[in-house]
């Protein structure tokens, strides 16, 4: 163990690990105080099965191996990483550890020695309510039997019983997703219906194989009932002559016994189980709720949802996900909802909206190809922890490079499920996520690379806010994002800008594209200040210039980040190559071209520096060290092109810029593939 080898901001830790995100200042200082940062070199253990509580242990950057060491063979349960806690239950239970912990890469952990821990939570009594909470569900799920897997999830997937057959198809291709997208094991517990079971989707043929409801389920007989589909998903149906309050403690000692064995155990219910499928749905960890757009159904869904009395208790309604279906999915005649309009009913944000299935085949593509595939693997790669985010950092015209990226991954078919932007990363990040492709985007900037978009004559202004307005800029971005909004982008995106008042960040996942991206552009001193409401936004790079800290924070499990800001020594090899007369036009005068070509004056030596050079190659240097303390401490890969012998206004080397984007995503292209593949 050692301490990391470059700096590591601990006030990120709170932003990084849901665990402590509802503590205050004063809680979070309190918590600050006793944290130690220490860094495991590959293969290096943590702690072995027998040592005695040592700390509450989070992961930072890397992975950790969670074993059963063996005389012939060790036996893995979990594989766990970046925000992820561990060592917790030893402490709580004040024995030795049942487990031994080993790093699987090097890898940065902050921990709470035992003394200190116990300090807190003492402290902060919520946080030992908590955990105390998760170690009684660990201990009553060992009861029944050795559990061989280290952590498992109970999934209540529910819907009004006219909804069926798509109630029992999204829960099966969710189980399908995530044995897919993690490789762990899946089960669903299908309570036998005509037409609408698990069983029917999957086109099992075996109707004899089901478990009676009985006063004393045996894990012999379980296991015997157990289904083993040729997708890798296995199925449980339970038959039941009645519903009653008998069907309840039945249901939850089956899925005591399964999550002993299962990585996701699923429970689809039909509105149809009454006051009984509300309390189910309170015994799981996550409830995937499905409603229907169509205005008949949902009065009547609304209604359930409040006498349910799942919405009285927050920590309940904090494991409900909303899923739309799109019309088309349901059966019922009305209007379909806008946006705005199911979550004034819902009262809480709409996780998915669920595009029609092809009724030819109830299974998910493998190739994730349709609208609806691609949903489900959006979703089980959220619930999965396997979300894959993108960075595109700030550096002006060096941004370029972006494209060249985006191609490489386009070809490579890498999928990226969130991407993050600032400055010109938010630029080009708003493009591709609208809808075009990295091709489409390469066209649009090599179309008008040399036209004045950024700079003109007409556009400049007395300096009291800034040198530029801004309106070719914003005539650019409303030419090809439109109207768009976040809510119409194709891959999830936010976008980083800084509120020049107060000087802080803000992140911006909702309004119009084009807003965001001006206010994250607005380079202080050069452009003025982009006001939305009655705020003013100046420049992301400024306190964000590669945001790798915003997918962190939005569930991104797995980071690529590219940060196109030169480093001292490509600034000092362009300059050597300056003096030496070895390049020349790397678009320093790009600013100034249109008042030379006005005033008919030569490009001298008078105008170098010039106060655009000063302000944007200031800022630049500053940012380049916040950008690789954010990629070394956040990125699982992070990508950084060649800027040597080009200048930050350099958009007439667009075509070069693309290249060295493209260049750095192949040299680092198996490490990306090595990475958006792993199971974690």
């Amino acid at each position: 163990m050692n301490r990391p080898n470059y700096i590591f901001d601990k006030t990120l830790i709170f932003r990084q690990i849901p665990f402590f995100s509802g503590l205050n200042f004063f809680e979070r200082r309190l918590v600050f105080d006793t944290l130690e940062i220490a860094e495991y070199r590959q293969g290096e253990t943590i702690y072995s099965q027998g040592d005695p509580p040592d700390a509450f242990y989070f992961i930072i950057t890397g992975r950790v191996q969670i074993f059963t060491p063996g005389d012939q063979k060790e036996e893995i349960l979990e594989i766990i990483h970046r925000g992820k806690y561990f060592g917790f239950i030893s402490l709580l239970t004040e024995e030795s550890h049942s487990v031994s912990a080993r790093a699987i890469n090097d890898t940065v952990v902050a921990k709470i020695p035992r003394e200190n821990f116990n300090t807190i939570l003492k402290s902060i009594p919520r946080l030992a309510i908590d955990l105390s909470q998760m170690l009684s569900r660990r201990l009553k799920r060992k009861d029944s039997h050795s559990k061989t897997i280290f952590e498992s999830t109970i999934i209540g997937v529910y819907g009004d019983e006219r909804l069926g057959i798509s109630v029992a198809t999204y829960a099966v291709n969710l189980a399908l997703g995530l044995k897919r997208e993690t490789g762990k094991k899946a089960v669903l517990v299908d309570i036998l219906r005509r037409d609408v079971s698990s069983a029917q989707v999957l086109d099992i043929s075996d109707t004899n194989s089901f478990i009676e409801r009985q006063v004393f389920v045996h894990a012999e007989e379980v296991s015997q009932k157990i289904t083993h589909h040729s997708s890798g998903i296995d199925v449980l149906s339970v038959r039941t002559k009645s519903i009653d309050v008998a069907l309840v403690p039945f249901l939850i000692s089956l899925l005591t016994m399964l999550v002993n064995d299962y990585h996701y155990c699923f429970l689809p219910l039909l509105s149809d189980l009454g006051q009984e499928a509300y309390k189910l749905l309170a015994q799981t960890d996550l409830v995937h709720w499905l409603v229907s757009p169509n205005s008949t159904l949902l009065n009547e869904m609304t209604q359930g949802m409040l006498e349910s009395g799942l919405w009285v208790d927050d920590s309940v309604k904090k494991k409900v996900k909303l899923i739309v279906l799109e019309e088309g999915v349901v059966h019922g005649k009305g209007p379909r909802l806008s946006r705005s309009e199911e979550a004034s009913i819902f009262h809480q944000p709409i996780f998915a909206t669920l595009p029609s299935l092809d009724k030819s085949n109830y299974l998910i593509d493998e190739n994730y190809a349709d609208p609806y595939s691609k949903t489900i693997r959006r979703i089980t790669r959220q619930i999965g922890e396997a979300l894959v985010g993108l960075a595109l950092g700030s550096g002006a015209a060096m941004g370029l490079a972006h494209i060249g990226v985006l191609k490489v991954l386009e070809k490579e078919n890498i999928p990226i499920d969130l991407v993050c932007g600032s400055s010109i990363g938010a630029f080009i990040g708003a493009l591709w996520c609208s809808g075009y492709s990295a091709k489409e985007v390469e066209e649009i900037v090599l179309s008008n690379k040399d036209k004045p978009y950024l700079f003109g004559l007409d556009d400049l202004a007395f300096p009291l806010h800034g040198l530029i307005r801004g309106k070719h800029i914003r005539s650019f971005l409303n030419r090809y994002l439109k109207d768009k909004t976040f809510h119409n982008v194709k891959k999830a995106f936010k976008v980083v800008a800084c509120d020049c008042m107060a000087m802080r960040q803000v992140v911006f996942d909702s309004g119009k594209l084009s807003d965001a991206v001006m206010a994250s552009i607005s380079i202080p001193g050069v452009f003025q200040p982009y006001k939305i409401a009655n705020n003013y936004y100046i420049d992301g790079g400024i306190l964000d210039p590669l945001p790798t800290d915003v997918l962190v924070e939005s569930g991104a499990k797995k980071i690529i980040s590219v940060n196109v800001l030169p480093s001292s020594e490509e600034i000092e090899r362009t300059r050597e190559l300056i003096n030496k007369g070895l390049v020349f036009g790397t678009g320093q005068n790009a600013p100034f071209d249109k008042i030379f070509k006005y005033f008919r004056l030569k490009k001298k030596e008078f105008l170098k520096p010039n106060i655009f050079d000063v302000i944007v190659s200031s800022l630049q240097s500053m940012e380049y060290a916040l950008a690789q303390l954010n990629s070394l401490s956040q990125s699982d890969v992070a990508l950084h092109p060649d800027m040597t012998a080009i200048y930050w206004a350099s958009f007439d080397h667009a075509p070069d810029l693309i290249k060295r984007g493209e260049e750095e995503a192949l040299l680092h292209l198996s490490a990306i593939k090595e990475l958006v593949t792993r199971f974690d």
